[in-house]
């Protein structure tokens, strides 16, 4: 709902391609689209919305879905809504603060999927919409009021506002993904109702849901709780599936407990991807058993095939459908999922392709881009030498991992080892020395919009530190009256590969000689990376880090 996620990382604006101008009821539209290398024809369509205050690029850089559409053959687009009164860009579901505002948004939304798929040859039949917060809310909007234009629809930690959860009537109610969090402290699960919150007022998540199964005529019901991957996330998913008689009707509904505000794989929980979850749900809905001709949907055409058909002569299964099956006969279906390489490498293949590259598949529907294959890579021992190898086996040998897939040719060894983040020096609780002279600068992604006004500059000559919080409270970092330079601070929750900055500092009004302080929250067992660095070239030295948790 509202606000975007806790923190986005910055990359380069044109990194998937500037904004494309489209017009709207009299108004400049924007969007980014990605459009992945041999596209096949009539591809299917996402259209990501990006939360309150959010904006496109924030969607389309920081929630996986460019190297997703990359690997499983479909477009994503993401709209940038418009501005509201406080400067900031929202799609409109009548917040109780935008009266005085009327933006066609459910027009433009239909209007830019119908022109994106004339201009790319895109299929209308598999044209879904997805959004986060506020943009999940505009999910639900569409799916009330344009069901007809989209094939399905995934919402993410959104609500539905009284007036529309009151007069939502679908013309052709389509399959429904939706995801909430039951301690979300901006879209309650108990609903407001009163309003306390100022959006307006909306019934619980369970009222909703309860909508959408009423909408959907759903009866039957199965709920499992999913693997939990990360212990130290705080949270475990539970899913439950609800389909109609028929089959045709579909509401799939994730609730993380313990789970937030969040976009699980991006922040919050990390034992599934949204991602990748509402994607894999999409393909599910819009495409059909593996084999057209599988009537069992067991993935192979025999005679079981064959005994259906004639059992159910007449009723369902007619001359067409005995002509498929004996047509198809002996096909198998071969579903793809990611291979994990010896090398580390993953590749997105059909089981028996796998085990001929001797690698592990990871299952159907499985993805290189969620939880992907553990790292392999350069593995700089205490001695200077370096081997490759995966990152368990490096740090059991004592070394320093640097970066998957790195190579040895590439990498000096000799270099200082918390110069880069995949190099960062395991910390604790208390006052930590630190030097930056000689650092180079990292290329990671940081971002001042937490800290705005407090200076981050250039991140010049940073050094990496890893810390796992030993308590559930606040983090604070400071480099206080205690460093000899212009300092800037960020922490991130994560590792290298999978992090989201969740704090930044440059120059605390309480210290001295532009240096930082920076508090945060954490929870207990959490890995969590510091990076100290100078605000603009020149600005490095010495000093003492101070860390406490509380």
């Amino acid at each position: 709902m509202r606000i975007t996620v806790a923190v986005t990382f910055l990359l380069a604006m044109g990194a998937f391609g500037q904004n494309i101008p489209f017009q709207h009821d009299g108004l400049n539209r924007q969007y980014r689209i990605h459009v992945p290398k041999n596209i096949q024809p009539n591809a299917p369509l996402v259209i990501a919305l990006h939360g309150y205050s959010g904006n496109n690029n924030d969607m389309i850089s920081n929630y996986g879905w460019v190297p997703l559409a990359d690997e499983r053959g479909f477009v994503v687009a993401c709209p940038n809504g418009t501005f509201d009164q406080f400067g900031a860009r929202f799609w409109d579901v009548d917040y109780d603060f935008h009266p005085q505002l009327d933006v066609d948004d459910d027009g433009f939304v239909v209007a830019l999927a119908e022109h994106l798929q004339i201009l790319h040859g895109l299929d209308p039949a598999r044209t879904f919409v997805t959004g986060f917060s506020n943009g999940a809310e505009m999910c639900f909007q569409l799916a009330c009021r344009e069901s007809q234009a989209f094939a399905a629809f995934a919402p993410i930690v959104g609500m539905m506002l009284d007036p529309l959860f009151q007069e939502c009537a679908p013309s052709s109610p389509k399959p429904m993904l939706s995801l909430n969090g039951t301690i979300d402290d901006v879209t309650l699960y108990n609903g407001d109702l009163d309003n306390t919150g100022g959006w307006g007022p909306y019934h619980s998540i369970p009222d909703m849901m309860a909508l959408w199964r009423s909408i959907l005529g759903t009866t039957d019901s199965e709920s499992t709780f999913l693997p939990n991957l990360d212990p130290s996330d705080g949270s475990v998913v539970q899913l439950e599936t609800n389909r109609s008689i028929n089959d045709e009707a579909l509401l799939q509904y994730y609730l993380v407990i313990g789970g937030g505000h969040d976009w699980p794989g991006q922040s919050g929980n990390r034992d599934i991807s949204a991602t990748l979850e509402v994607w894999n749900f999409f393909d599910d809905v819009a495409s059909g058993t593996c084999l057209p001709s599988d009537v069992n949907n067991d993935n192979v055409i025999n005679t079981t095939d064959l005994l259906v058909v004639l059992s159910g002569w007449g009723n369902p299964y007619g001359i067409l459908d005995l002509l498929g099956v004996l047509s198809s006969w002996g096909d198998v279906c071969e579903p793809l999922g990611s291979c994990c390489q010896p090398n580390g490498s993953c590749t997105f293949v059909a089981e028996p392709v796998c085990g001929g590259l001797g690698g592990q598949w990871q299952g159907a529907g499985s993805s290189c881009t969620f939880p992907g294959c553990p790292p392999f890579g350069v593995c700089c021992l205490k001695d200077a030498t370096c081997q490759e190898v995966l990152e368990a086996e490096c740090l059991g040998l004592g070394g320093s991992f640097r970066g998957d897939q790195t190579q040895c040719p590439n990498i000096d060894c000799s270099q200082d080892f918390n110069d880069e983040c995949f190099d960062a020096i395991s910390v604790s609780n208390g006052e930590v020395a630190f030097s930056t002279d000689g650092a180079t600068t990292s290329g990671d992604a940081y971002n001042d919009a937490q800290c705005s006004g407090t200076y981050l500059g250039e991140m010049f000559a940073d050094v990496w530190f890893s810390y796992t919080a030993v308590c559930t409270g606040t983090l604070r970092l400071s480099t206080c009256n205690s460093a000899a330079f212009d300092t800037d601070l960020v922490v991130y929750e994560g590792n290298c590969f999978q992090k989201t900055q969740v704090g930044c500092n440059g120059d605390n009004d309480n210290c001295a000689n532009f240096t930082s302080e920076l508090t945060c929250p954490v929870q207990q067992g959490q890995k969590y990376l510091i990076r100290v660095g100078g605000w603009e070239s020149g600005n490095s030295g010495s000093g003492i880090l101070l860390i406490e948790c509380e």
